[in-house]
């Protein structure tokens, strides 16, 4: 299977989903949540412009350390990163952006110490002196429950992590991981699986130094780009529904069962199935707005791995205005969002709504959609920082769909903060939802 694939070992293993939750409610309730979403009214980007309904704050760390001389290696801090990105989310409310899309670039994010000097990890010498301490500047992150801005900045975390990622498995074999949702110890998913809290580890380890550079500022009232979606009268969402079993694909697999729950929101929204279509189409006309929402189904588009079908993915992606993906996230193989034929010209330019329904999308796959789209002038993205179980995604991706589509049915008053506020009341505990790349919009209902 000819694919380019971003990273070290950690993305070897994309047969493994990230969440143990697979399976979705029976019956949910969920016949009303498009029209619910319709219902939820509001009282040019420099950065990612988060903007979330929850008490959390965007920054950006320094990440600082050390690796193990005898087993050197270059991209070793960017495995290390990978380990820290489990230890804070699971200890200390942080969510910091993976790092694994930058072995793409030689992980050009690196610098060592040098004597007095910081090298970045492409010069020349440093596979000569191979220096062993560290760190990695401006990496992107969310921190919940921040407390006061004034003492948030210059805050530092300290991480546990191994000083020998690359031969953690041989080092310390299961002792400092904890099997999750069926994924078992080994090296190339240690960090996602890494417990160094766990009786017996004998790892070698350090506390990383991550500390808050910067504090960004926190967002006034946005709103998706309305005026941009409606320039020819109609809204576009492309819906995908993974295949959420692993193994061979079949009829009985959760996927389907979610469509069916889907469908089910559209008709209680007064939408009807089209005719004549290559995909399962539902279409509603309202206030002179025409919204279409197409669904592809498991055997459309499987899985971030599907090649097979990755043209029609793309053809999908590159005729709708909002994208929707409800499906396994692959531990972060994350330049599948990245590749250059995902995005022809015009669509490069176009403006899109992404919404990532999946495992830690705000780690893994901000910067890949972002990296595809060239820019956040033309992209907002809705990601979730925590595992999203298979059981809250229709009435998430339902409630979002009709939240924007009712906005703009009636001239687009619905903020991205009241969206967010509807989504992470929907997921509770397991939804830390934000929107990435929206700080800017220009859109205004009273404008």
């Amino acid at each position: 299977m000819a694919r380019r694939l971003s990273g070290f070992a950690v993305l070897s293993f994309l047969m493994f989903g990230c969440s143990a939750q697979v399976a979705p409610a029976a019956t949910p309730d969920v016949a009303n949540a498009f029209t619910d979403g319709e219902q939820v009214a509001e009282d040019g980007k420099n950065d990612t412009g988060y903007v979330t309904s929850l008490d959390a704050a965007e920054v950006e760390f320094d990440i600082e350390g050390d690796i193990d001389g005898e087993h050197w290696d270059r991209e070793a801090p960017l495995q290390v990163g990978q380990f820290a990105l489990t230890y804070l989310r699971q200890n200390n409310d942080v969510y910091i952006q993976s790092l694994a899309e930058d072995y793409a670039n030689g992980g050009d994010s690196v610098e060592w110490l040098d004597g007095d000097n910081w090298i970045p990890n492409s010069h020349a010498n440093v596979n000569r002196h191979k220096p062993t301490h560290f760190r990695m500047r401006a990496v992107s992150g969310i921190i919940v429950h921040p407390g006061s801005r004034r003492t948030l900045a210059n805050r530092t975390y300290a991480p546990i992590v191994p000083v020998s990622p690359g031969t953690i498995y041989a080092d310390a074999a299961d002792k400092c991981g904890e099997e999750t949702g069926g994924i078992e110890v080994e090296q190339s998913v240690y960090w996602y699986l890494w417990a160094p809290e766990k009786r017996g580890c004998n790892a070698v380890t350090q506390e990383l130094s991550v500390k808050v550079s910067r504090v960004l500022p926190a967002s006034p009232a946005v709103y998706p780009e309305y005026d941009r979606l409606l320039e020819d009268g109609e809204i576009t969402a492309a819906v995908f529904f993974g295949q959420v079993d692993h193994g061979t694909l079949s009829n009985d697999d959760w996927g389907f069962g979610l469509i069916e729950q889907f469908e089910t929101s559209l008709t209680t929204a007064g939408f009807e199935k089209a005719d004549g279509t290559n995909v399962l189409r539902y279409e509603r006309t309202k206030n002179d707005v025409h919204s279409v929402i197409d669904i592809y189904s498991p055997r459309d588009f499987s899985g971030l791995d599907d090649y097979a079908h990755v043209d029609a993915f793309d053809d999908a992606v590159n005729n709708h205005e909002i994208i929707v993906w409800n499906g396994h996230s692959m531990l972060g193989a994350s330049d599948f969002w990245a590749r250059d034929s995902i995005y022809n010209a015009d669509t490069a330019h176009n403006y899109q709504i992404f919404l990532y329904n999946g495992c830690l999308g705000y780690e893994y796959y901000v910067n890949p959609i972002l990296t595809g789209k060239g820019g956040w002038e033309n992209v907002d993205i809705v990601s979730n920082a925590l595992e999203t179980p298979f059981m809250i995604v229709v009435e998430e991706t339902a409630t979002v769909l009709g939240a924007i589509m009712g906005s703009a049915e009636r001239g687009g008053t619905t903020s991205w903060k009241r969206i967010l506020g509807s989504m992470n009341r929907i997921g509770g505990s397991d939804a830390i939802y934000g929107a990435s790349g929206v700080r800017d919009n220009a859109f205004h209902p009273r404008r």
